[in-house]
């Protein structure tokens, strides 16, 4: 009878011991890796933004992963989104995925990767962007900054689409993007306000991604 006891008192323990491990599970089903939160202005930065910000975390939709059919080098030499010997291919898998989580721009067309991160496989930068605009756009029309590590999406800089919107530098863990917005009586060719450059930096986690200041509220107003 004692041997019996300790038998069912073992796989109790086993039991608990089991369940808690289970809650602490943040892996969707199917095993893909949930994606990290990353900075997002208007209510989606992450929490590594300073005190002082006005942002809320957010985590982005989705979590685009490497499908078969792309031309990717081993996964041990580049990052998800490289193909054809480049660190980021317009048209990967990967990146054509993400963009479908942006949602639709101007007349509802959906957005497309207009430019990205421009070197080659070994030696890409752990921090990967792409500028993603809407068909037959100008400065003016939306623009989004998708962010990248090897792993695959982590998220946009801001919510919200932002008009005249570029990426102005980049080094192994930093972006800087460079936001205009109109002023007065601006023509939407010329807008005079800014420029100001937001630089962000991916996090020694390699998940995180945090602004160096606040996003300028003019170029991310409620639309």
């Amino acid at each position: 009878m004692k041997r019996i006891i300790g038998i069912v008192a073992a796989a109790a323990a086993v039991s608990l011991a089991v369940a808690g491990c289970q809650d602490e599970v943040t892996t969707p089903s199917g095993g893909s890796q949930a994606p990290a939160t990353t900075v997002s202005a208007g209510g989606s930065a992450p929490a590594t933004v300073p005190a002082h910000s006005p942002e809320n975390p957010t985590q982005p939709q989705g979590n685009p992963t490497q499908s078969q059919g792309n031309s990717r080098p081993p996964a041990d030499t580049a990052p998800a989104t490289a193909a054809n010997g480049r660190c980021v291919s317009l048209t990967s898998p990967v990146v054509t995925q993400a963009l479908t989580t942006l949602g639709g721009g101007v007349g509802g067309d959906g957005f497309y990767a207009e430019s990205g991160t421009d070197a080659a496989v070994g030696s890409c930068p752990a921090l990967l962007w792409i500028r993603a605009g809407t068909p037959h756009g100008t400065a003016s029309s939306p623009w989004h900054v998708m962010l990248f590590n090897h792993d695959g999406y982590l998220g946009t800089a801001t919510k919200r689409s932002t008009s005249y919107t570029s990426v102005v530098g980049s080094s192994d863990r930093t972006v800087q993007v460079q936001y205009r917005w109109l002023a007065g009586n601006d023509a939407n060719c010329c807008p005079s306000g800014g420029p100001s450059v937001v630089t962000l930096t991916l996090g020694s986690d390699g998940h995180s991604v945090t602004p160096d200041r606040d996003f300028p509220a003019q170029a991310i107003a409620p639309k």
